[in-house]
């Protein structure tokens, strides 16, 4: 939710969006559910503006898409899940929403978003597993197909381990989603039966 932050112009005027949403959102759970909701929303630490956007990235983005690989893989499909981590030097964009697409389609009318280039060699080897993806329905890279001539194994998501591929810029590695705790499991992912898919 980060980018929405700021392509709301800041703070201020995002609360105030932020709140509504979520009172809109949280409306229609039950007293339990409710809570779970606000005990996350309570523990998330730092700026006022934060906590609004932890929890509306959990309702909107992060718990809906591990949801998504869930289905797909409990219904006998396959997916490759990933968890993008670099970070915009733009203020409070952190890594927002859509904060890959300038490097990934190598759109430079989208470094607005990204407030600087990201590695060249992150970059190439994220657009080259797209590449493979399209080719193959794998986008495990070899070490010679991988720009840094290292292999990227990308394990497939599967409903015990929930293996995701990290897409940090400096280590791009596959790592179980309990380790990086994209989703509380407990707090939020219940959401989804309300608004995710």
């Amino acid at each position: 939710m980060n980018f929405f932050l700021v392509a709301m112009g800041g703070p201020e005027p995002f609360i105030e969006w932020a709140t509504d949403r979520e009172e809109k959102k949280l409306a229609p759970l039950t007293d339990k559910e409710k809570d779970l909701a606000e005990s996350y929303f309570k523990d998330v630490k730092g700026e006022d503006w934060e906590q609004h956007t932890r929890l509306l990235s959990q309702l909107m983005f992060n718990a809906p898409c591990i949801r998504l690989s869930e289905n797909q893989t409990m219904a006998g499909g396959k997916s490759y899940t990933y968890y993008f981590t670099v970070e915009s030097s733009v203020p409070m964009m952190k890594s927002g929403h859509g904060v890959e697409l300038a490097s990934l389609f190598k759109h430079p009318d989208l470094d607005k978003d990204t407030g600087r280039q990201f590695d060249e060699t992150f970059s190439k080897t994220m657009r080259r597993m797209w590449v493979q993806f399209a080719k193959t329905g794998n986008p495990s890279l070899t070490a010679e197909q991988a720009p840094d001539g290292k292999a990227k194994v990308w394990p497939l998501y599967d409903r015990k381990d929930k293996h995701v591929m990290v897409l940090d810029e400096t280590d791009i590695h596959p790592e179980k989603e309990s380790q990086r705790k994209i989703v509380d499991w407990e707090r939020t992912y219940f959401l989804t039966k309300y608004y995710g898919f």
